[in-house]
């Protein structure tokens, strides 16, 4: 495929006037960096001008986005010194089946098609200590409702999270200094509204001093055993049969679904003049494959039963438009009429999940917990410290807001709350504490000396929600699926729940769907057809995350690596990313296969609110920037659930079950933290 087949591919036909060929053509030259990457570039420039759509592709507009371009690189420059552009440009950085019945939430028509884990006994993970320098980038997200500032990129030297047996060493610096990077925004400023004609903000709790009352019921639906594994313990056996049985799964769900006869099933590995259907996962043609993919560098792997595990070079000449990525359960009608690849001739979507419902009597209780008022949830993502100091000002703010003005009932916390990654962490470069009588000898008492005593400051009529992820200095479980934090050994009050990674959950009908791991920077999709190409990004991975049924589609998952200078060449060690255990990979599913009112999966990328296929997806944002500047929470007021008018959707049949409507009944702010 030529540069101008690609430019066509990503920027739609318009893309094939000469002048406009050769503008984008010309900033591919000066830059450096493939055409994919100059088209999220060009969506983040379009969100930037506040456009709905994309910005036409004009000569004028791309004059435009090369000065924007170009302020992108001298913002760069000026943050972290001398560095290539790409290195600021690129993003070339970084359900298991539970037998316990959802109640209330009930899924009409559904079969439980999740896998199982492999039960082994639970035992404390072990890293080792290093001392590297260290080169990390980060990327900036397109198709966002507002722009989010903030450094891209940093170097450091660093000391890699280790066992909570680490010495931190100290300088004499104060945690508690005010920030000079910090913001001017005011905090709790309202960035972004999704459906704000619904309501006014809610009230949220009573005023403080009133007697509290638990208007939000928690209701987890996991079995946490099931997350006490041994991490970094895989098994080949293990992993193939997981992998395997996704496969299966999906093979299921598509013959159910289009009415498929087992017998039009075959091997797409074996030559044949007659078409056949065909479902597996899409991989790279190469395994020594990396970087970006294109439409003509993929394979389709089988499973056992359907091609004994072999895989098949795809060709999409038929094809006129379709997104798809590593990883991906695939369901083809094609032929490989010469033993060499597969022809596909007709894609075949998997189906979405059903949707939750409750019964009857449950919506009445829900509606006299909250005594008709509507319910309010907050929603942050770390870390929780900048980059540069301990400065713990911006959280003990925040908690002071949370207690006197917003009063939500229930606060979802995600981690990390002190990033494995932080400079000052992996340097060891700690700071001494004058507030502390006993300065923190360990990570853990990083954590429970500083950040505890902030958290046990919110409000106890407020229930708090907290979600590990991989990069939390006192997690031992460092691998996704990863195993919740232990609340009695943080010495927290029974106010705070600690849920796994992912987790589902009710608040009291609303069912949720958390996790901590970044699918939306994660994700580089391949994509053919310029309908397809111009939609939201953004849109594109949530209805893969729905069809896919799973957290975290991507196989083998993203990394997040360091650069170690040689005298001869350029060594790199990973040090993060989704460092999926793949053996559990069954833990990261839809629960029953239905889909959750609400998904949060925090993201480095700008904060956004959407609606895909009625379900709300949710970025809060970081909670603070890596230099300091003010981050973003979400925030979510729901109206209260009621039989009566049309609040919720009533199902036919002999028993009495509602649809939520959550994304019909909620309004969700993007706010200044």
């Amino acid at each position: 495929m030529t540069t101008n087949d690609e430019l066509i591919q990503y920027f739609g036909p318009e893309v094939s006037k000469p002048e406009i060929t050769s503008a984008l053509n010309n900033l591919l030259r000066l830059y450096a960096i493939t055409v994919e990457e100059l088209f999220i570039k060009w969506e983040q420039f379009s969100q930037n001008e506040r456009h709905e759509n994309q910005t036409a592709l004009t000569v004028a507009n791309i004059d435009q986005f090369k000065k924007f371009l170009q302020a992108k690189i001298e913002k760069y420059a000026n943050s972290v010194g001398d560095r290539s552009f790409n290195g600021g440009l690129n993003n070339d950085s970084v359900s298991s089946s539970i037998n316990k019945k959802i109640r209330p939430v009930r899924v009409p028509n559904s079969s439980n098609g999740s896998m199982f884990g492999f039960s082994l006994q639970k035992s404390p993970m072990v890293t080792k200590k290093r001392k590297v320098e260290v080169k990390i980038e980060h990327d900036k997200s397109s198709q966002l409702d507002f722009k989010s500032e903030g450094d891209n990129s940093f170097n450091y030297d660093t000391e890699v999270k280790s066992e909570s047996s680490v010495q931190l060493s100290s300088t004499s610096s104060t945690p508690f200094m005010s920030n000079s990077k910090s913001s001017n925004v005011v905090s709790g400023s309202i960035l972004d509204s999704l459906n704000p004609q619904n309501m006014e903000i809610s009230q949220g709790l009573l005023i403080p001093g009133e007697n509290p009352k638990q208007h939000i019921k928690i209701q987890p639906y996991y079995d946490p055993s099931k997350y006490k594994f041994r991490t970094m313990r895989q098994k080949l056996v293990d992993v193939s049969d997981v992998l395997d049985e996704q496969i299966e799964i999906a093979t299921k769900l598509i013959q159910d679904h289009y009415k498929i006869s087992p017998t039009s099933f075959g091997d797409p590995t074996i030559q044949s003049q007659n078409e056949v259907y065909a479902v597996g996962r899409i991989v790279p043609d190469s395994p020594t494959a990396d970087g970006f993919l294109n439409i003509q560098s993929l394979s389709l792997e089988t499973s056992r039963i359907g091609g004994v595990g072999r895989r098949i070079r795809l060709n999409f000449d038929n094809i006129e438009e379709v997104s798809l990525f590593a990883g991906q359960l695939v369901a083809f009608k094609g032929k490989n009429a010469n033993g060499d690849l597969f022809s596909v001739k007709e894609v075949l979507n998997l189906p979405y999940p059903d949707a939750p419902v409750s019964i009857e009597e449950d919506i009445i209780n829900y509606k006299e917990l909250l005594d008709n008022n509507s319910s309010k949830i907050v929603i942050t993502s770390g870390p929780y410290i900048a980059e540069n100091s301990f400065d713990l000002s911006h959280l003990i703010n925040f908690v002071e807001r949370i207690n006197t003005d917003v009063r939500p009932h229930v606060l979802i916390m995600f981690g990390p709350f002190i990033d494995v990654t932080n400079a000052m962490v992996m340097n060891g470069t700690i700071p001494e504490f004058p507030e502390l009588k006993n300065q923190p000898r360990t990570l853990d008492e990083l954590f429970t000396k500083l950040i505890v005593p902030i958290l046990k400051m919110i409000d106890p009529a407020i229930q708090v929600i907290l979600i590990p992820s991989t990069r939390d200095v006192i997690s031992n479980h460092a691998s996704y699926p990863q195993d919740s934090f232990d609340r009695k050994s943080l010495q927290l009050p029974k106010n705070f729940k600690c849920f796994t990674n992912p987790s589902t959950f009710q608040l009291n009908e609303i069912y949720f769907g958390c996790s901590n791991v970044d699918i939306f920077k994660d994700m580089k999709e391949i994509i053919k057809g310029g309908n397809t190409s111009m939609r939201n990004r953004f849109d594109r991975i949530a209805e893969h995350i729905l069809q896919q049924r799973r957290f975290y589609p991507l196989f083998p998952g993203a990394i997040r690596k360091i650069t170690i200078p040689s005298e001869d060449r350029k060594v790199y060690r990973h040090i993060s990313g989704a460092d999926l255990e793949v053996s559990y990979l069954g833990l990261t599913e839809f629960v029953g296969n239905t889909a959750p009112d609400v998904v949060i999966i925090p993201s480095e990328m700008n904060p956004f609110a959407r609606i895909i296929k009625n379900v709300l997806f949710i970025n809060p944002g970081r909670f603070i920037k890596a230099r300091g500047a003010k981050g973003t929470y979400a925030q979510i007021s729901t109206s209260c659930p009621s039989t009566e008018g049309d609040s919720l959707t009533r199902l036919d049949g002999d028993e009495v079950l509602y649809l939520h409507n959550a994304w019909k009944r909620s309004r969700v702010d993007i706010v200044t933290s």
